[in-house]
């Protein structure tokens, strides 16, 4: 049985043109007219779900084509980083989050998400978010009014699959 990683790294050099890409894996990115999504949201230093690989999993089965993925998630993340591995990171998911044309942003109940409730602020305007955000997250209200005052979509859902569905729904939009 192929691990998620054989299945996605075989799914990078398909017929379909599905890139995954994160800070451990340095292929560039495709220099075409991919679109390009971010997976945003809960990581929480790797110890939450992961529902970055369920979300691509998923996209994988809905045959999906000509897709960027940035992951900003590590397989092997380092509890206690160095200023150097921090800055590496947090440059990366800049650089990324500006790139993108979807940040598909995911808040999982159980979670604080500081930073994805920063980046949420700074890319509030930028036309380019989906917010899957259940009523149980600790500050939904924040992000129901955030969301409603700069017209964002949210998704009160964080299941994969719909998760899936609405980045292509938005990518068709594009």
């Amino acid at each position: 049985m192929k691990n998620l990683k054989d299945k996605i790294f075989e799914a990078s050099v398909s017929k379909n043109n599905i890139n995954v890409i994160t800070p451990e894996i340095t292929t560039e990115e495709s220099s075409n007219d991919n679109k390009s999504v971010f997976l945003a949201g809960t990581i929480d230093n790797g110890n939450s779900l992961n529902w970055q690989d369920k979300t691509i999993s998923e996209l994988m089965k809905l045959g999906i084509e000509n897709l960027d993925i940035y992951n900003p998630r590590r397989e092997h993340w380092n509890q206690n980083p160095s200023k150097e591995e921090m800055q590496n990171q947090i440059v990366w998911e800049q650089e990324h989050l500006d790139k993108a044309d979807i940040i598909a942003m995911v808040l999982l109940d159980d979670s604080k998400s500081p930073i994805s409730l920063l980046e949420l602020g700074l890319y509030a305007k930028s036309n380019k978010l989906i917010v899957f955000c259940t009523p149980n997250f600790y500050r939904f209200d924040n992000i129901r009014l955030t969301c409603e005052k700069y017209d964002i979509e949210l998704v009160q859902d964080t299941q994969s699959q719909v998760i899936a569905n609405e980045i292509i729904n938005k990518m068709n939009k594009k």
